[in-house]
């Protein structure tokens, strides 16, 4: 029994326009999955010597690019974690002056949580910390490879946070 369709099934089925192969989106699948546990462990590398893991990054970093208070369960979607996660994360950045949590004023079992001055100023310092990394892994690339390939990969994270949760979108 095959586990694969061919193309004509594929795109019969509309799974796939006309113009992509199986061999293309498998193979881009592949690659997508392969960067990602690199980039991953080169996070982990760059992040350890701030006592910082990648997925606490992420969470601080999402509290950096917010204009308020946001809740917990906001933020268990956005960078998706578990609730568990995010609480031990947040009481983490509270104990440690990073964040500041409030009861919220309709709901009193909600949390609130905010970045604070010195949160931002951790998340900026950090990342200037990347840099020789980040130069390093482009060297050799063109201004214009790379303007291409960050547009490209800010088109693939907004249809990523678009669909991140399709049962959602269906209610």
């Amino acid at each position: 029994m095959e586990c694969y369709l061919h193309s004509t099934e594929y795109i019969a089925s509309g799974i796939m326009p006309e113009t992509f192969s199986p061999e293309l989106v498998a193979g881009f699948g592949v690659q997508l999955g392969i960067t990602s546990q690199l980039y991953i462990g080169l996070m982990a590398r760059l992040l350890e010597p701030h006592d910082i893991t990648y997925p606490q990054f992420a969470l601080l970093v999402h509290l950096s690019r917010r204009s308020g208070p946001t809740r917990i369960s906001d933020m268990v979607q956005a960078v998706e974690l578990t609730q568990s996660a995010v609480t031990r994360a947040v009481q983490k950045f509270a104990a440690l002056g990073l964040a500041e949590v409030h009861k919220g004023r309709e709901d009193l079992r909600n949390r609130l949580v905010a970045i604070t001055p010195q949160g931002r100023t951790r998340v900026a310092e950090v990342q200037r910390k990347f840099g020789p990394a980040f130069a390093s892994m482009l060297e050799g690339w063109n201004a214009g490879d790379i303007a291409r390939l960050t547009g490209d990969l800010a088109r693939l994270s907004r249809w990523l946070q678009e669909n991140a949760h399709p049962a959602d979108a269906a209610k």
